[in-house]
């Protein structure tokens, strides 16, 4: 399994929050073929960085991950989260069994 994690900054008044639920959970939604939903993020006192919200998109492998960004939705996934860097962090976890 093959995820991408993607926390949302905490920041005053959280307007980025907006943004995000109208320009990336739909492509997020799109790319997934169900729906994808953000989550509150309830403590994170060890990290420098505070993190408001949290969402993730699975794919079976990176293969499968990648053949989504490859879409158009995808595509315009991957500009939205170039340009929202500031604003974001993004986790690439590779669920894949070491032997």
């Amino acid at each position: 399994m093959y995820k991408l994690l993607i926390f949302i900054h905490k920041s005053e008044g959280n307007n980025f929050l907006n943004f995000f639920r109208n320009s990336f959970l739909p492509l997020l939604t799109e790319i997934n073929g169900t729906e994808v939903n953000l989550a509150e993020v309830e403590s994170n006192l060890l990290l420098d960085q505070k993190y408001s919200h949290f969402c993730e998109l699975t794919a079976n492998d990176k293969n499968e991950m990648d053949t989504k960004f490859n879409s158009s939705a995808g595509r315009s996934l991957s500009k939205l989260l170039m340009e929202s860097h500031r604003n974001i962090t993004v986790i690439a976890v590779n669920y894949k069994s070491e032997k």
